[in-house]
């Protein structure tokens, strides 16, 4: 059964941001010549980085106090910062994987979260629906309606 991490998406408005940001960083490492990857960098390395590789663990992505989308792992290895200092690099798949939204508390760094808590993946259909502009969706979050 495969671990997965969840991660804030810290100044992410939408899902359509994150994907352009994350367009933006790929676009940043080819030009520097690390070819086209999508990567995070984080301070420290997941004790069960095998277990989120080995079993096809996914991060899942917070934006705005919910959990909407997912992504592969495809690897985590050693890295080095801009300023040297010594990074993880935490590989993705560029396809983002929309989830049944949940409610997320905020905190810092990432959080293992194990498969049988883990939200489902949305049908293929119903990846295609519009979210309601974000005012109207919060209402109905608090409402219990989504």
């Amino acid at each position: 059964m495969p671990v997965h991490l969840i991660k804030l998406a810290v100044g992410i408005e939408s899902i359509d941001h994150l994907l352009e940001r994350q367009k933006q960083r790929m676009d940043e490492r080819k030009a520097a010549g690390d070819g086209r990857v999508l990567r995070i960098l984080t301070r420290n390395t997941p004790r069960r980085a095998e277990e989120l590789t080995a079993e096809g663990g996914s991060i899942f992505w917070v934006i705005k106090g919910r959990v909407l989308v997912r992504q592969q792992i495809t690897s985590v290895e050693a890295a080095t910062a801009h300023d040297g200092t010594p990074r993880c690099a935490i590989h993705l798949d560029p396809k983002l994987i929309r989830v049944r939204t949940r409610r997320s508390r905020p905190f810092q760094g990432w959080r293992y979260l194990e498969d049988d808590n883990a939200p489902s993946d949305l049908p293929a259909g119903a990846a295609e629906e519009e979210e309601p502009p974000a005012e109207m969706a919060e209402e109905l979050r608090e409402l219990g309606l989504i």
